[in-house]
Formats: C-alpha cells, sequence, structure tokens
C-alpha cells in the first residue's frame, strides 16, 4: 500500500470515495449474488467419519442403525438403513459436548452433557431440554431403568467447597427428564465417574465406575446401588484395593444382576461362592486397557471390550479373550450388538463408526458418506494435503486424484504424541513433515 492510499484510509477515504459507503455497497452487492456463486468453487472431498460417541440398533431390523456425532457443535443423529451403507442426518442435539447418551428402545433417547438433559421420543429427530438443579454438580453418564421410560439416572461429582473435597452426584428423574432430584454421597479428595449401568433384570440394581483420590493416592472407585439410587455403597476395595488403577468401564449381564464386569487396567468379574449365595471378585489381565464394554442379549457369555484401536472379544464370560489389534481407529467409545442379529456389532470411536458382520471376527469401517470430522489442523503441498481429523492424522493424495474423497489414508504418528495442533510441509522437501503437538 502506497503512503498516498494509507492517508487516505486513515482519513476514512479511498480514492476520494468515502469507505463506510464503499463497504456498504461491496456488502450490498455480495448479497444480491446468490449464494451459489459465492460457493461455486468449493466442494466437500472429505474426509468421511467424526466423533461417534453412540449407536442403537432397532430391536425389529439390525440394518436400520442410529449414531450420534460430537463435537464441532451441534451434536448430529444419523441413520442409516443399510448396516452402515448410507447415511443421512435425522436430527440434531443443541450442544457440542454429549458425553453420553442412552437408549430405552430404538425411539427413546437420552442424552446428558453436565448440566442439560435432552430427551428424544422419535428416534433422535428431535430432542426437548431440560435443567439439573442448580449447585448440585455436574452430570457425565446417563442410564434409563428397561423396564420405564420415565425412570431416568444421572451421575456426575459434585464439589464441596466449604469441604474442599468432591463427592459422587447421583441424579433421578421419574418423569422422563423434566424434573429431577438429587443427592451426593462419599467424600474423597477427588473423584471422576467413569462410566454407569443398570442391571436389566433387577432395574434397583445401580453401578457408577471412576476413580478417587484419598490422601496423595489414587484407586479405581465402584459404586453400587440395590434400591435405585436411593442409597449407595463404596464396594471399590472388594474389587481392587491395589493403588493408582482406574476402573473405567461398568456393564451388568442382562439375564443375571450378579454377574457384573469392570475394566480398565484389569478385566474384573464377579463370581459365586460354592453355596451359590454370595459373589466375589476375581481380577485377570486385560487384553487391553479397556474403555468400554459390551454384553451380546442374546448370547451374554459374549463379551465385547474397546480399548484404544483394538477389541477383545470372549466367549466364556470373561474367563479367556481373543485380541482384534488394529481393527479400530483412536479409542473405543460405544459398543453394542444388534438385538435383531447379534452377530452385527457396532463400536462407536473418536475416529469414526466400525462394523463387525460376524460377532467380531473382522471389521471395517462403517461411516463412509457421514461427514462429520474435525479438522483442527491443515498443510497443502503441490502432491498432498495433510489434515489432522478428529484423533489421526490423514492424507489426501491431490496428484492422483484432486477431487476424490475416498483417496484419503491414515498417516502414521509417534506413539507418545497427542493432539496435533499445527503442520507444516517443507516447501523443498513434501516428504519432510512437521507437526506441532498441542497435548498428550
Amino acid at each position: 500500500m502506497s503512503r498516498f492510499e494509507a492517508c487516505h484510509l486513515r482519513r476514512g477515504r479511498i480514492f476520494g470515495i468515502p469507505f463506510g459507503f464503499l463497504l456498504s455497497a461491496v456488502c450490498f452487492s455480495l448479497l444480491l449474488l446468490p449464494s451459489p456463486a459465492l460457493c461455486a468453487s468449493w466442494e466437500p472431498i472429505g474426509p468421511d467419519g467424526g466423533s461417534f460417541i453412540f449407536s442403537v440398533t432397532n430391536p425389529a431390523d439390525a440394518n436400520e442403525v442410529t449414531a450420534i456425532t460430537t463435537s464441532p457443535s451441534p451434536s448430529y443423529v444419523w441413520r442409516s438403513t443399510d448396516a452402515g451403507t448410507t447415511w443421512r442426518k435425522i436430527g440434531e442435539i443443541p450442544n457440542f459436548y454429549i458425553p453420553d447418551v442412552t437408549a430405552f428402545d430404538f425411539s427413546t433417547l437420552y442424552a446428558i452433557s453436565s448440566s442439560r438433559c435432552y430427551r428424544s421420543t422419535d428416534g433422535g429427530a428431535t430432542w426437548t431440554e431440560s435443567r439439573l438443579p442448580t449447585n448440585a454438580g455436574w452430570a457425565y453418564y446417563v442410564c434409563v431403568d428397561p423396564t420405564d421410560s420415565n425412570k431416568v439416572y444421572a451421575a456426575g461429582y459434585l464439589y464441596v467447597s466449604s469441604e474442599q473435597r468432591e463427592r459422587m452426584a447421583f441424579f433421578k428423574s421419574t418423569d422422563g427428564g423434566q424434573s429431577w432430584s438429587t443427592s451426593s454421597w462419599f467424600s474423597f479428595d477427588y473423584f471422576s465417574p467413569t462410566d454407569m449401568a443398570i442391571s436389566k433384570s433387577n432395574p434397583n440394581v445401580i453401578y457408577v465406575t471412576g476413580y478417587k483420590a484419598v490422601g496423595s493416592y489414587s484407586y479405581g472407585a465402584l459404586l453400587k446401588s440395590s434400591d435405585g439410587g436411593n442409597s449407595w455403597t463404596d464396594i471399590s476395595d472388594s474389587v481392587d484395593s491395589e493403588r493408582y488403577n482406574i476402573f473405567y468401564a461398568v456393564a451388568v449381564d442382562p439375564t443375571d444382576a450378579d454377574k457384573v464386569y469392570v475394566g480398565g487396567s484389569y478385566f474384573y468379574r464377579t463370581v459365586r461362592t460354592p453355596r451359590g449365595t454370595d459373589v466375589s471378585w476375581t481380577r485377570s489381565p486385560a487384553p487391553l486397557f479397556i474403555y468400554t464394554i459390551g454384553i451380546d442379549p442374546v448370547e451374554p457369555s459374549r463379551i465385547y471390550t474397546g480399548g484404544y484401536e483394538s477389541i477383545g472379544i470372549s466367549t466364556d464370560y470373561g474367563q479367556s479373550w481373543t485380541l482384534r489389534p488394529n481393527c479400530i481407529k483412536s479409542a473405543a467409545m460405544h459398543v453394542q450388538a444388534a438385538l435383531a442379529n447379534p452377530s452385527t456389532v457396532y463400536i462407536s470411536t473418536y475416529a469414526g463408526l466400525y462394523k463387525s458382520p460376524d460377532s467380531g471376527a473382522t471389521w471395517a469401517s462403517a461411516h463412509w458418506g457421514l461427514r462429520a470430522a474435525m479438522i483442527s489442523a491443515l498443510a497443502v503441498s503441490p502432491s498432498k494435503l495433510l489434515i489432522q481429523s478428529n484423533d489421526y492424522l490423514m492424507a489426501h493424495n491431490r496428484a492422483r486424484n484432486r477431487d476424490a474423497d475416498s483417496d484419503w489414508g491414515y498417516v502414521v504418528t509417534p506413539e507418545s504424541c497427542g493432539v496435533v495442533c499445527d503442520i507444516l510441509i517443507n516447501p523443498d522437501n513434501p516428504d519432510t513433515v512437521l507437526i506441532l503437538e498441542g497435548y498428550g
């Protein structure tokens, strides 16, 4: 810019024309243009996928599946009628942060987010919002009574400033999430919930897992209610009292409230005593660090555990395992076997939705055509396009097919690398790439 132009800009004019008038004229001209003209040179080329947190299949048709992605805002609800081959968006939850979703059936869904609860009675197409009581804590996990869709429970934590300690916060609704009662339990130096489960055969039995700090040490936390949340017992020490363990996931056998599974660094399961009246816990090495547990609804001896890039499968109630490594991308968030066809299993991950048609023996991505990926970094060279999408670094070969949305591949990143927040490609040597780690 010349000094002459700069001088006129400072005075609010460009070549004798008032700057405000010029700006208004330009903006008005742009408004007159049809919207396609503004974006005529843009078209989506992928990648497909997104941060999947939940899926549920139609109990009458295993090919009909609903999936929910979260971040960026809002959270989207997708529907497939061909077992994940094609998708269409059917609704959205007006919140980008949805840590947990539960389903009473294929129509009635609940989503929880800190101080809000969302309910859908039309399969996720529309949602109603309610607020949890103020100053009662924050909720991060939700479950619904399998016999009564109006009974909803949520778990989180409450910081008690007068004690400078944290408690487990429990929320209960008997009118479909419209109003809530609250209570808080126990007192820890620190508490963080990680999962929640309810017994299908005895809905009064509810479990919450997490980890707690007592003094300078942290432990796995397993909290149990046998009366629908009216009272709670800390049974952590009966499972494991080893320091620094985390109880990350919990699941209850749908046919037996006394068969309970807890996962994390180890896999824990209950066993009956010889008399058959009491239960105790056994600990075994986990096939992987367990983030989620799913149980076959027809053959409950078959259990699925999801970890980072791998799936563990047991056919004998968790006594032995088969590991399927490198079959998914990113960390598993939710696993579900279809009731209408239990050999069809879906895994929700931060990097997409994956499906197995053969009870976990083989896995393939089931999110093509579903564009909900979050891109946090991008770099371009004449031959390639690199992006950080969700949890993974991906590359697009521009030289081979400039517009193909399917020509994406995952790029190997260092194992210790956290979230990539910036990417640089050497202009003199496109094979040399620098990545900046944000945190990890």
